[in-house]
């Protein structure tokens, strides 16, 4: 087999994809390291190279996504000019529903993965609550709200969604409308 060398991250984030379909496929419980280095036909000690185990795959793959999640909320909040009230009428959800095309979402929103998506929600979070606190901050600043603490604000908004993205009787869409209503109210807007 001739060997065919390639840029680290590439080859990384090759492993994580692989890793990630395999997921899906088998579940993270059945699928092993053998099975990742199977599917792109590579030797275990390459897969060790990058990964010690399956788990810190697991962790690229999450990062991966939340930085997908990430990047959604930072282009809809980025522009300071945009009214507060605009930019939560447009906010993404936490549940990852701008991104459906990925595989990463076909795995974190899986009905059978409940706990690896409350793990995603709360690495998003973690993520979110300083972009969330400057953009309130902004907008307390510009006069658009009166709020003591602008981080204390997104953290209770961000943290207090959970319940509803939990919710198994409600839609979506509803949820995403819910969320948007309740942070209108809690800003007083």
């Amino acid at each position: 087999m001739q060997r065919i060398t390639k840029d680290p991250e590439t080859r990384r984030q090759e492993i994580v994809d692989a890793a990630i379909r395999l997921f899906i496929e088998k579940g993270y419980e059945q699928t092993t390291m053998q099975d990742i280095t199977k599917s792109i036909q590579v030797s275990s000690g390459l897969c060790y190279r990058y990964f010690k185990s399956k788990e810190e795959i697991y962790q690229a793959a999450l990062e991966t996504y939340v930085n997908q999640g990430v990047e959604q909320f930072v282009f809809l909040l980025g522009d300071k000019a945009q009214p507060l009230m605009d930019c939560i009428d447009h906010m993404p959800s936490l549940d990852g529903g701008n991104n459906q095309a990925s595989p990463y979402h076909e795995f974190f929103n899986a009905g059978n993965n409940s706990n690896f998506h409350l793990q995603m929600e709360i690495a998003l979070i973690n993520r979110l609550i300083p972009i969330v606190a400057q953009r309130l901050a902004v907008a307390k600043a510009k006069g658009e709200i009166s709020i003591e603490n602008p981080l204390s604000m997104a953290s209770f908004y961000l943290y207090g969604q959970l319940g509803i993205w939990q919710m198994k009787d409600l839609d979506s869409e509803v949820k995403k409308q819910e969320v948007r209503n309740y942070l209108k109210q809690l800003l007083g807007i």
